[in-house]
């Protein structure tokens, strides 16, 4: 997986992960989270999410893109947590991750100069 241990608060993200076995039809979901009770929860799109939270890339080879939006993570502590899980095409439900994830505070807060 992507190395999740130094990402910026309010950054995109884009965490690539490989099962290195096939994953046709089967439906992936994540939850990020914190002890204060941010959470931010991702599904493929036959799971009730979208393409645009999770993406299968490569079925046959395991591969699929988790995306997390910009503007998600902004309030997260710095540890943070990561979870997810796979339902297989015959509806078996495994774990394939849970770790931390440290948050660093962004450094650039851009806003456009305006005349």
């Amino acid at each position: 997986m992507t190395d999740i241990s130094n990402i910026a608060k309010s950054d995109t993200i884009n965490l690539e992960a490989d099962l290195n076995t096939n994953m046709t039809d089967w439906k992936v979901r994540c939850e990020i989270y914190d002890d204060s009770g941010n959470c931010i929860r991702l599904a493929t799109a036959n799971t009730g999410g979208a393409d645009a939270q999770i993406e299968i890339t490569d079925a046959t080879n395991g591969i699929f893109l988790i995306k997390v939006l910009k503007t998600l993570t902004k309030c997260f502590n710095n540890k943070s947590f990561i979870e997810i899980e796979v339902e297989t095409d015959i509806d078996e439900v495994h774990t394939v991750h849970q770790g931390e994830i440290q948050f660093k505070k962004e450094r650039i807060d851009w806003v456009t100069p305006t005349d």
